[in-house]
């Protein structure tokens, strides 16, 4: 049995999105792809044709930015504070955004407003203050001042996000644990965590990418090569009188692809979080 299927075609409106969409993707794309098959090439190729294919393509190169960088211990430091800081950050921030959006307490609006001043602020804006706090309780040089800070400076956005997620729900089910006799923590963990679920990944995945790629905290908070992270261990390989462009190359696609990997992998998540929000 044959059915026909009736093929509307594209009206100009239709190709024009379409054009203008991938010229986008193109452009957005394009940095990363020259990124990956630059590090194939030498130093000389990639300044005689900086955008040409590699003649021969040199896998040497990633070996040696691994050897060279210790890139094994920079990959252990940023998964350590990526993945400490972003747990901390969604945990504090689901119990601020919960009493935001459904306590009563003085000075409840005055405080949510002042969270609101942490999207305001440019890093560089507290770094001396934050470098000179960090000193005083002697964190510098430890991961944990990398933890704390970059855990504190996603709160706030973090905060935002879930609070509009806990404005949504039904207070149905939290009246009905208040009423047979549950406290908030109880209610908060046991009823509406689960609730909030999308959105807590979601949240998560974003911290994570932000807190992988920081680097002005990680020049200025650490000192010792072996505590760094990896946007700031890739800095080591630009020197003073001359930089090996084909290890930059190559250690930046060996940073890259697995956050990029990571994203592309929870990114069912990230949809899931997200449509369920507007769904509500």
């Amino acid at each position: 049995m044959s059915s026909n299927i009736d093929a509307r075609p594209r009206s100009s409106g239709e190709w024009l999105q379409f054009g203008l969409g991938s010229g986008i993707v193109a452009v957005m794309c394009f940095p990363a792809v020259w990124m990956v098959y630059s590090a194939f090439k030498s130093n000389r190729e990639i300044f005689r044709s900086p955008f040409g294919l590699p003649a021969e393509w040199r896998w040497e190169n990633f070996l040696n930015a691994w050897n060279e960088g210790g890139l094994g211990a920079l990959f252990l430091n940023t998964i350590i504070v990526s993945g400490v800081a972003v747990t901390f950050s969604v945990l504090f921030a689901s119990m601020a955004a919960y009493a935001f959006a459904r306590l009563e307490f003085p000075g409840r609006r005055l405080l949510s407003r002042l969270f609101l001043v942490g999207l305001l602020l440019p890093p560089p804006a507290v770094a001396i203050a934050l470098f000179t706090q960090l000193s005083a309780l002697g964190l510098i040089n430890t991961l944990w001042a990398l933890i704390l800070t970059n855990g504190a400076w996603v709160l706030a956005l973090t905060t935002y996000l879930l609070g509009g997620y806990f404005k949504t729900l039904k207070r149905e089910m939290e009246e009905a644990a208040l009423l047979e006799g549950a406290n908030r923590f109880q209610i908060f963990w046991y009823v509406v965590m689960p609730m909030v679920k999308p959105a807590m990944i979601t949240v998560a995945i974003l911290n994570a990418i932000n807190i992988w790629n920081e680097l002005l905290f990680a020049l200025l908070f650490i000192s010792d090569d072996d505590k760094r992270t990896l946007p700031a261990g890739i800095v080591r390989f630009s020197g003073y009188h001359s930089t090996d462009y084909s290890l930059i190359f190559a250690a930046l696609t060996i940073t890259t692809i697995p956050i990029m990997i990571f994203y592309f992998a929870c990114q069912r998540h990230v949809m899931r979080g997200l449509v369920a929000q507007v769904a509500e």
